[in-house]
């Protein structure tokens, strides 16, 4: 399985201006940036970002946030650099800040990470946002919705000793979803992605296997994760007690995991199969 951490991306934010205008097209590296360092080490990455030729030109404006997810991985935050313990974004620095691209150009932000050398090991995070913002050359007529793209990706700093620990808290099933809640036991950012089996406690036969994506636990402001899994159709998996398994990797040279029997109450035709 792969090990990467998750990206944050936000694209299309709306606001009213001056003029119609269409969603902005673009390319953009958008894979997380992560940094190996030491104390005392600066760092040197690139973002970049670039147009079609027959695009608009289109005004950028660069700059660093800390950044979170709520428990369940449905809602992300983001505020100013220094907001969280763990953040990396008062070592991060941007060139340029602003910039106008042309149709066929590209932006190029280069992004220094100065470690403090006083930094302790563990795992830090911020994000880089690049917004469109409205281009002052323009001189529109009337009032329109112009969509401004807007992108966030996560900025991942790692300084040794890096202790990758993750528990299982809790596994429950409703007629719909499995939910697992995990906690990061670590001093890092953990990516953690797996499987669920459903045997038959008599023949320990596997009568269904769900999979779910790779997601990230982080350290603040919370180190628990909730994941929810929809199960497959009744028809597959249908009312009974089984013997579920949850069998998750994160990185480390052995899965985690727990196995329980657990009943499952679900009504015929209430789901289709997946």
């Amino acid at each position: 399985m792969p090990k990467n951490l998750s990206v944050w991306c936000l694209v299309a934010v709306a606001m009213l201006v001056a003029a119609p205008a269409p969603a902005l097209r673009f390319s953009a590296t958008l894979e997380s940036i992560k940094i190996d360092g030491k104390p005392g080490q600066s760092v040197n990455r690139t973002f970049q970002l670039r147009l079609p030729a027959d695009e608009q030109r289109a005004v950028f404006h660069s700059h660093i946030e800390d950044f979170w997810q709520s428990e369940d991985g449905k809602q992300t935050f983001y505020r100013p650099p220094g907001t969280l313990d763990h953040s990396c974004g008062a070592w991060t620095t941007l060139n340029p800040v602003d910039r106008t691209v042309e149709p066929g150009g590209s932006l190029d932000v280069r992004l220094t990470v100065s470690v403090p050398a006083t930094a302790a090991p563990g795992g830090y995070w911020c994000a880089l946002t690049v917004d469109q913002v409205a281009d002052p050359m323009e001189a529109p007529n009337g009032v329109a919705m112009q969509f401004l793209a807007s992108i966030s990706v996560g900025i991942f700093v790692n300084l040794a000793p890096i202790e990758t620990a993750a528990h299982i808290l809790a596994v429950d099933l409703d007629a719909e979803e499995a939910h697992i809640r995990m906690e990061n036991e670590g001093n890092a950012p953990v990516a953690a992605e797996g499987r669920l089996e459903f045997l038959d406690t008599g023949t320990t036969q596997t009568v269904a296997t769900v999979s779910f994506p790779r997601t990230t636990l982080l350290l603040d402001p919370s180190t628990r994760r909730r994941i929810s899994i929809p199960l497959p159709g009744v028809d597959a998996l249908p009312s009974g007690r089984y013997l579920v398994r949850v069998i998750i990797d994160v990185g480390l040279d052995h899965y985690i995991g727990v196995q329980r029997e657990m009943e499952i109450h679900r009504e015929p035709g209430a789901m289709a199969s997946h």
